[in-house]
């Protein structure tokens, strides 16, 4: 299970990752032959007070059932909110948000 609560450093660029494999085992097979649903797509993007927890490096991972990003900067004391965005091979969307607390470790 993926957390929904991270803190982390300002100082620090941390990579966290979103696993979707459970979602997709959930959605079954699709096509002739029948293969696994995968991650076609993935987007992320980050809401809060201000813009100073900024994005990188976006990619779908692990046999494409999982995303991953890096976070990096962030304002002491301010939480931001990351959601990602999948659309999986079946055609299927969902999104996973989660809260980011920036502060001094």
């Amino acid at each position: 299970m993926t957390p929904n609560f991270i803190v982390k450093d300002p100082a620090s660029v941390e990579p966290y990752g979103v696993d979707w494999s459970v979602w997709l085992a959930e959605l079954g097979t699709t096509g002739s032959p029948p293969e696994e649903a995968i991650i076609d797509e993935s987007t992320y993007r980050v809401s809060g007070k201000d813009a100073a927890l900024t994005l990188t490096d976006a990619s779908i991972v692990t046999g494409s059932v999982s995303t991953q990003v890096r976070l990096n900067g962030g304002t002491v004391g301010v939480r931001y909110k990351v959601t990602n965005r999948i659309v999986a091979s079946t055609g299927d969307a969902d999104e996973f948000s989660f809260t980011v607390l920036v502060q001094n470790k």
